[in-house]
């Protein structure tokens, strides 16, 4: 009986078997990664550093694109999207009828978190790791490499792309796994739990937001749960040409013939022969998208009252938001001639110029409040 027991003359206990890491070690580590400079090559950039969690893990206060480099005096080409409420979101693919959905980042041609978290890692306008094995001596150095090898069961001796692939998918694990990214504590999430009653400003602004011949932002932003989800998303994570207005960032001032073409490119090279494409940028979540100016994917329009107020005016009041030239109104102007049939032209777009806009101007300040329900930390 006392041999049972691993007593007296029977046989040794077992040794404690080699602790196995969790997903909570992963989370931890993605946590640290996220916010640590040193792997950037100017030892001042972070992923935190222009998804900032105060804004909804998007642009910081006060951006106009994101700079980084070497020396951090590299204007980016598009604005920081935010890397809330992603999780119900797949690799990109075309759907059942053609259309293209799915994908990380403005043109989905990360497949997933962690096919995103590598691209600033080498970016030369982020933090501009010129390689691989550049990274990874980056990472060699961090005084928690030891916990990172952990983490993933990875040897002391592990190799560059190993610990690249490690550190892309710790990221992507803390981003997947910790409620800040997904915390659905908005004012609005509170009014579905019955915590909480729209402003019948707000609520006037939800009916129209809805609305197919008003402001139909639902036919992009449901705001109802897609199927198997409890809360909405507000994206259905499809692609759009929506014509917005010429930035200013340093490619398009340097070089008036560059055009930032989304899935055509220039980031991504893959679509670049499929001219229906060309244009479109995948649809944001308009969760905490009152906190993101500035919008759209070049960051051309500052405030979220003139974001809705372009849908609303687009078409019917051209001169508001493109410039003249000779007398002309140049629509469309950031993107060539030959792809401004691939714009979008569903309500509330498609009015006749001076005609009456779809919404008007105490229409846009309702949706304009009932967006601002959907910021995160709202305490009841």
């Amino acid at each position: 009986m006392l041999a049972a027991c691993g007593g007296g003359d029977g046989p040794p206990a077992p040794a404690p078997a080699q602790a196995v890491a969790t997903a909570a070690d992963r989370i931890a580590i993605g946590d640290r990664l996220f916010d640590e400079t040193a792997l950037s090559a100017s030892g001042r950039l972070a992923c935190a550093t222009c998804h900032d969690a105060a804004r909804g893990h998007a642009d910081p206060a006060g951006a106009f694109l994101p700079i980084g480099g070497i020396s951090e005096d590299v204007q980016g080409l598009r604005s920081t999207p935010t890397l809330r409420y992603l999780n119900e979101n797949r690799a990109f693919r075309f759907n059942p009828n053609g259309d293209p959905a799915g994908g990380f980042t403005w043109d989905g041609r990360a497949n997933d978190r962690a096919a995103q978290a590598r691209l600033p890692l080498l970016a030369a306008h982020e933090m501009a790791n010129g390689d691989e094995a550049t990274a990874a001596r980056r990472l060699r150095a961090l005084p928690y490499i030891a916990q990172l090898r952990f983490a993933f069961a990875l040897p002391a001796n592990a190799s560059d792309a190993q610990l690249v692939d490690a550190a892309a998918q710790a990221l992507a694990d803390y981003q997947a796994g910790d409620a800040e990214f997904q915390p659905y504590s908005s004012k609005f999430d509170a009014s579905l739990d019955g915590l909480a009653t729209l402003t019948a400003q707000e609520a006037r602004g939800l009916a129209l937001f809805n609305e197919p011949r008003r402001g139909n932002c639902a036919v992009c932003h449901p705001s109802t749960p897609p199927p198997g989800a409890v809360k909405p998303l507000f994206t259905n994570f499809t692609f759009h040409a929506l014509g917005v207005p010429r930035n200013a960032s340093r490619a398009t001032t340097q070089d008036a013939g560059f055009f930032d073409l989304g899935l055509c490119g220039p980031r991504r090279s893959d679509l670049s022969d499929l001219g229906a494409l060309c244009g479109m940028f995948r649809v944001p979540t308009l969760r905490n998208v009152a906190l993101t100016a500035p919008y759209f994917h070049n960051g051309a329009i500052a405030t979220l009252e003139d974001a809705v107020s372009f849908y609303a005016t687009r078409d019917s009041d051209p001169a508001r938001w493109y410039p003249l030239v000779d007398g002309q109104v140049q629509r469309f102007n950031d993107l060539p001639p030959q792809y401004r049939a691939n714009v979008s032209f569903e309500a509330p777009f498609n009015q006749q110029v001076g005609a009456p806009p779809t919404l008007s101007a105490q229409d846009v300040q309702d949706i304009v409040a009932f967006l601002r329900t959907l910021s995160d930390g709202y305490r009841p």
